[in-house]
């Protein structure tokens, strides 16, 4: 059976559904999962330190390469009187090669270090990686610490919009004072006021996200609190994994180039050798009337350190010096981090205590109060200024119980920065 729907109707309704169907892919909302995934691979610090990596990975292997040899093409005891080839037996046309062969393992050595430069650098990758995940983290966690604050103060806002209407009509009533309208207008007013700061946090938060994501993805996050960022391991466990944190890493590849390079320096104690060899082409006859024979030359030059007192050994000292202080480095970031990591994990542990705090007993009890409060103030038995503090009490008490909560969210992206992770 033909459809009796005419062309244009169809087209319409395809094109209508190929537009339903892309509003509703890029309204989907953001995780932060896809949100770390993303920064990660549009992370412009990253390729860099990419590129950095190959280009010393790269240059390492050029630095333990021979260098090229040299051609030698030159001619020998040419006569002035007539610039002629075959009038004196001793003239030469000279074609050779000269090769320069460095001291010792120099180029082995060479290569090393240069190769553990380029693990330095993919140490900093792995670094940078981790903190763009922390920044990434830490920006979503303010965006939606801010959204959290705004919904609890919009929520507070009606709760005071009733009041003023309580006021006004219990004043009405002879039972409220015209002061008591003007404090719940007032405190209204309070309201707006923290929601315009509430609003620049979210501003400044939703900026520092987009530097990562991108501006339409950061309006498109998923956002509650608290974050899904897994559990805490022990403290054990996690002095054991600040062992292997690229900072350490970075430090232990630098020492490692610092060895190869006291190697290096040895190796200038140990002659270096030039070798080259040459043809020289003769022309004309012997007193015989026989062909003048070729001649084949060979040289070896061969450096000489003699004069090792200012050179070698200050080199090799420089190389020692270099070593101590990367040795000297790497403790200095070992106990910054254990500080660190200590520090952090002592205050995720009261975090987690204050927010248990606010969730079962603070929070509940201070809107108990607030509820308490209004039926004593409807029969009259209080007067308006406690009912308005109570009110303004749930509603710093609320803030606070969610500050609890960003703050150990805060102190977990630290614990998962210095895990690794």
């Amino acid at each position: 059976m033909k459809s009796t729907l005419p062309h244009w109707i169809k087209h319409f309704l395809c094109f209508s559904c190929v537009l339903l169907g892309q509003s509703t892919i890029l309204a989907t909302p953001l995780s932060l999962s896809k949100a770390q995934q993303l920064a990660i691979a549009q992370s412009s610090e990253l390729k860099s330190l990419e590129s950095k990596c190959f280009n010393q990975s790269e240059l390492a292997i050029a630095k333990g390469q021979l260098d090229d040899p040299k051609l030698i093409l030159g001619t020998m005891n040419v006569p002035v009187n007539s610039f002629t080839f075959n009038q004196e037996p001793m003239t030469q046309v000279q074609v050779g090669v000269m090769q320069k062969f460095p001291r010792g393992r120099t180029l082995r050595y060479l290569y090393l270090q240069q190769s553990d430069l380029s693990t330095v650098i993919a140490q900093e990758y792995q670094l940078m990686r981790l903190e763009v995940l922390r920044k990434v983290r830490l920006s979503w966690l303010m965006l939606a610490y801010a959204l959290e604050q705004k919904r609890i103060i919009l929520r507070e806002k009606s709760i005071f919009r009733h009041l003023v209407k309580v006021s006004e009509s219990m004043l009405a009533n002879n039972k409220a004072q015209q002061k008591d309208v003007i404090r719940a207008q007032l405190e209204l007013a309070t309201l707006d006021n923290r929601l315009y700061s509430v609003d620049q946090q979210m501003d400044v938060a939703k900026a520092d996200l987009a530097r990562w994501i991108g501006e339409h993805n950061a309006g498109n996050a998923d956002l509650s609190l608290p974050l899904r960022l897994g559990s805490v391991l022990p403290l054990m466990t996690l002095q054991q994994s600040i062992l292997r944190h690229p900072i350490l890493s970075i430090e232990q590849a630098k020492i490692a180039s610092a060895k190869a390079g006291i190697k290096l320096a040895e190796q200038q104690y140990k002659p270096g050798v030039d070798v080259s060899v040459v043809y020289g082409f003769r022309q004309g006859k012997n007193m015989d009337n026989s062909n003048r024979p070729d001649f084949i030359s060979a040289m070896l030059v061969v450096d000489l350190p003699v004069f090792w007192k200012n050179r070698q050994n200050r080199g090799l000292q420089a190389s020692l010096a270099q070593l101590e202080a990367s040795e000297q480095d790497r403790v200095i970031h070992y106990r910054d981090l254990k500080e660190k990591l200590s520090r952090t994990y002592a205050m995720w542990r009261q975090q987690r205590k204050s927010d248990w705090l606010y969730r079962k007993h603070l929070i509940p009890m201070a809107k108990q109060y607030a509820n308490a409060t209004m039926a004593v103030y409807r029969n009259a038995q209080t007067d308006f200024p406690t009912l308005a503090r109570a009110y303004v009490r749930e509603l710093d008490v609320e803030l606070e119980g969610i500050r609890a909560v960003m703050e150990r969210e805060t102190s977990r992206i630290e614990l998962l920065y210095l895990e690794g992770k």
